[in-house]
């Protein structure tokens, strides 16, 4: 069962990257996301712990307005158990907790890149507390009254995150929520602390997208012409003797050599190196003018983006991804091997301030003067 749902986040993270991330670029923050988790309760009494542990469930939906402060609702309950040391018994009752919890995104103080992978969180919140149900033991050996309570709740907590993609994360809480001990019914003034842990998954939605623009090429510089002087005129003996002279014929007018260039980039999925449909067309439309100029220097850069993998990965990626485009150059559309330099930057060089914009490769060709 657990594997079949980690090949379902998978294949849910992959088919959101592979089909929005390579025709849309999109600001990290804002975005909302709703969430569930999964986890075990206890109250912090004078009781054996290990007796008070419970399962919890909870669900949440919230939104990062920026890259260091969100906010979210959250519910969290099923049942729980408190003991008395002097009776050596434990007495169960229901509950429900309902928050709204302000979330602070500490790795973002502390990094340039604000849309990554492992993301911290300090957790503080405030709500409410309803309990119910609770055994009937506990009205027979304490005779106290039981029933329903409503109480208030203080939050504090840390989180750690991390991104299984752009719309999926993993995450693992830990909160202690102050609740008063009217909570189990003593009705005094005192209050007890209740300490969470819980592993969950949040699905984040509503980043803003934009086209991504088309790269635009350079025109090519063209050199001006220097004016040319005014002939001198001919004196009338001068003029006669040349007319009994052949005339000479012009000499061809050599224009100087001026470069064309043209600049494309080629964008691949997250950790791919296979060249997609939409770019083997960006590849095919600078092959065709390639075949018009046979002296033409290329150069393939490859590039991988600094916010997933490892330095050395991202390095081997980005070399794949040159030499998968400089091979199709040569294969394919007939260009000279001895005329197209390889080059890969891995994470190193950044060419666009977006992180997924860097998944690509660069093609940059210049004509040179044949000699």
């Amino acid at each position: 069962m657990k594997l079949k749902f980690i090949a379902l986040a998978a294949a849910l993270c992959f088919g959101l990257t592979g089909t929005q991330a390579q025709k849309y670029d999109y600001d990290p923050f804002p975005y909302g996301f709703v969430g569930v988790q999964g986890g075990a309760q206890m109250l912090l009494l004078n009781y054996d712990h290990t007796k008070l542990i419970t399962p919890m469930a909870g669900v949440q939906l919230g939104g990062m307005f920026s890259p260091y402060l969100g906010a979210r609702l959250s519910a969290q309950g099923m049942w729980t158990k408190h003991g008395f040391k002097a009776l050596d018994a434990t007495f169960n009752h229901k509950y429900v907790m309902g928050t709204i919890d302000m979330l602070v995104n500490v790795s973002n103080f502390f990094t340039k890149n604000k849309a990554h992978r492992f993301n911290t969180y300090l957790i503080g919140g405030l709500g409410l507390n309803y309990s119910w149900g609770e055994d009937d033991a506990a009205t027979n050996a304490l005779s106290i009254h039981t029933g329903e309570n409503v109480t208030h709740v203080l939050r504090v907590g840390l989180a750690e995150e991390v991104n299984l993609c752009r719309n999926l994360a993993l995450n693992l809480e830990v909160d202690l929520n102050n609740i008063h001990d009217r909570y189990l019914s003593y009705r005094d003034k005192n209050d007890v602390w209740q300490l969470t842990a819980a592993l969950g998954l949040s699905y984040k939605f509503g980043y803003k997208k934009h086209a991504r623009p088309a790269p635009v090429a350079e025109a090519p510089v063209v050199a001006p012409q220097p004016a040319p002087k005014p002939a001198p005129q001919p004196t009338a003996a001068a003029a006669k003797k040349v007319e009994s002279q052949p005339k000479p014929q012009p000499k061809p007018v050599v224009k100087p050599f001026v470069p064309e260039r043209d600049e494309i980039d080629v964008f691949f999925g997250l950790g791919k190196s296979n060249i997609t449909p939409e770019a083997e067309a960006k590849i095919k439309a600078l092959g065709e003018w390639l075949k018009t100029r046979p002296n033409t220097k290329v150069v393939v850069t490859g590039y991988a983006d600094a916010g997933t993998g490892s330095a050395k990965r991202n390095m081997v990626v980005s070399q794949n991804r040159a030499e998968n485009v400089a091979k199709e150059l040569i294969d394919v559309y007939g260009f000279d091997a001895n005329q197209v330099t390889v080059d890969y930057k891995g994470d190193t060089v950044q060419p666009y301030q977006e992180n997924d914009l860097n998944r690509l490769v660069r093609i940059q060709a210049e004509t040179f003067e044949k000699k």
